[in-house]
């Protein structure tokens, strides 16, 4: 048995979906139990439902017991209740790997993030170093996967509807009032106005990678022959310069990107972190885009975890401007 930790997630129920395809046994974590109406289509394909949180140990320990492995997908980037904070987050995170160790599971995949010289400063990627921490004092078998820059929500954050057609459980519409204000504010940019609103210089690289091949490396790190942290990014690495140019093909008109300097994310950061702690967080990991590159395409480690052909940008963007813009 698998358990899912953030199976509701858009990471997560992917995941779980992947499991399904595959036949194999999964127990979905749904906070809220089956009966939860936004969960429906997890549910429905899952072995076992479990409701558990990361904020009480309890449940953790129940939803460990008796499951071969974990995959932990769980993040509070954009929180669904007033409780998701980075701080329970990092504790949840420590108490599940505890609880995985002590009833002997044999295997723990961690969804991560790259490292950066401004972890601690950030409360996911501070709560992704602790897990890895915790991790490496467990005798589990285990592996994180820091992966790049997921493709449907920085494309999506940067001012385009077009990357969450079709998208289930998406992150970036779920109904926090932060980000849906800054969303409808910005959300249609590309698309109206031919403006991509990017975090840092425009010529920063990263190696996208979509978050259906991402849920698939996870699935495929149960059982590659990998220990420890490895960075995974998608099959290329692109410029905000590059990705504009693919937009502007997709959508047959100019887009230009407007940079937003890394400090003024960090002044955002600083301003909002003692009244709206998520949101600073948000901008935290703002800054770090803005800062930080992941250039280092990683076709050859996808191959090994199960995903052969990853998807470009191009692949993405071409894919969803051929979906109903309602969907």
């Amino acid at each position: 048995m698998i358990l899912v930790i953030g199976a509701t997630g858009q990471v997560g129920s992917l995941v779980v979906k992947e499991l399904h395809r595959q036949g194999r046994p999964v127990r979905a974590v749904v906070r809220g139990g089956a009966g939860r109406a936004d969960a429906a289509d997890v549910v429905k394909i899952a072995t076992e439902v479990v409701d558990a949180d990361l904020g009480d140990r309890r449940s953790l320990a129940a939803a460990v017991a008796g499951v071969d492995a974990v995959i932990a997908t769980a993040n509070v980037v954009a929180p669904r209740l007033p409780g998701d904070t980075g701080a329970t987050e990092k504790r949840g995170y420590v108490a599940l790997i505890e609880e995985s160790a002590a009833a002997g599971v044999g295997r723990f995949v961690l969804t991560s993030a790259p490292t950066a010289a401004m972890d601690e400063l950030v409360p996911q990627a501070a709560s992704k170093r602790a897990a890895e921490r915790a991790l490496r004092e467990t005798p589990m078998s285990w592996v994180s996967l820091r992966f790049a820059p997921f493709a449907e929500c920085w494309l999506a954050l940067v001012g385009s509807s077009l990357p969450l057609r079709g998208e289930r459980h998406a992150t970036m519409a779920r109904d926090y009032p932060f980000l849906q204000r800054f969303r409808r504010a910005t959300g249609h940019s590309v698309e109206n106005h031919g403006r991509m609103l990017v975090p840092g210089p425009s010529r920063h690289r990263n190696a996208f990678l979509s978050l259906h091949d991402a849920a698939r490396a996870l699935v495929g790190a149960l059982d590659a022959d990998l220990h420890g942290e490895h960075q995974v990014g998608g099959p290329q690495s692109l410029s905000w310069d590059d990705v504009a140019a693919i937009f502007a093909e997709v959508l047959g008109r100019p887009v230009r990107v407007l940079s937003t300097p890394a400090p003024v994310f960090a002044a955002a950061q600083t301003v909002l972190r003692p009244v709206a702690p998520s949101a600073a967080n948000i901008m935290g990991l703002n800054r770090m885009v803005g800062l930080f590159e992941t250039d280092w395409p990683t076709p050859d480690l996808l191959h090994a975890l199960g995903v052969p052909q990853p998807r470009t940008v191009r692949d993405l963007l071409e894919e969803k401007a051929a979906l109903p813009s309602g969907v």
